[in-house]
């Protein structure tokens, strides 16, 4: 693996859940340069001079694009901010990079409209609120650019160390706090030290394209909350389960947003941890 030093990579977006565990991973193998609008090293995505500057400093082999603005309810209200992020952004990477730079950008299982069981990459998107038309935007940007690239879709990131869905609902309940849960919302979670594998992997077997790659639980929200209760013996009866119609969420949201993750497993080997495995081992972790 020793050649893999030579190659360099260029993370934006890297102080986010995804972009963090990214970094740890790819460092043991490559030469990884890592940006964030909040990290000792800022770039703003939207700042195209500063992206200019940033990209012929380091003359990365690869860019893995994951700075999102992707708060579903703010994309609706800060429409101006939201399209500067999730599209200026990759319109500005594509403008300071050359052909020989490959463009790895994540994109998300909200472009489509939760109508079917499960996704393939050739199913028509067809998002159901603003920030899955900017992610499928920025996708047909990038297809268009005549720039090798891999896109990647993943379903509902999270981890163990940033605001998502998991930590959400465990901080919630330590502290015996109630929470409405939806039991309508679906999807297959999918964890970021697995999804940094399916990177490095699609890195060393030069994947193009589009992917899905989701979590081998397809689970709607309150489960997922109740199993998360579970494993940390809290209290379920602080799980409410109410449907999405009953909450306040502005954005519309996909019912079923499970992607099938066939097409990069068979190419890449990769079997997804099943969720129980990981809660596990996040409560492993606070006890060490």
């Amino acid at each position: 693996m020793v050649q893999n030093y030579r190659k360099k990579i260029l993370i934006i977006g890297a102080n986010g859940q995804l972009g963090s565990t990214l970094e740890k991973y790819l460092t043991k193998y490559y030469e990884v340069y890592a940006t964030s609008y909040i990290s000792r090293d800022p770039l703003d995505i939207t700042n195209k001079k500063k992206l200019d500057t940033v990209i012929s400093t380091i003359k990365p082999n690869y860019i893995i694009n994951c700075a999102a603005f992707t708060n579903v309810d703010k994309n609706e209200t800060n429409r101006e901010y939201a399209y500067s992020v999730n599209v200026g952004g990759i319109k500005n990477i594509i403008s300071a990079t050359n052909k020989n730079i490959k463009i790895i950008h994540i994109s998300t299982d909200y472009i489509f409209d939760g109508l079917k069981e499960s996704y393939k990459e050739n199913d028509i998107p067809n998002p159901l609120n603003y920030y899955g038309k900017l992610k499928l935007e920025s996708e047909n940007i990038l297809k268009s650019s005549n720039r090798s690239f891999l896109i990647l879709r993943p379903s509902v990131i999270y981890n163990d160390s940033h605001q998502n869905f998991y930590t959400w609902v465990y901080e919630s309940l330590i502290k015996n706090k109630k929470i409405n849960v939806v039991t309508d919302q679906i999807s297959n979670p999918t964890w970021s030290w697995s999804l940094s594998e399916v990177i490095y992997k699609s890195i060393l077997n030069n994947l193009e394209g589009v992917f899905h790659y989701g979590g081998s639980d397809v689970i709607s929200r309150y489960e997922f909350a109740l199993k998360i209760s579970d494993i940390f013996s809290f209290n379920s009866s602080n799980i409410v389960p109410v449907e999405t119609s009953e909450i306040n969420q502005l954005a519309n949201r996909p019912a079923r947003s499970t992607l099938n993750s066939d097409k990069i497993n068979k190419i890449l080997k990769i079997n997804h941890p099943d969720m129980d495995y990981i809660i596990n081992l996040f409560k492993d972790r606070i006890s060490e």
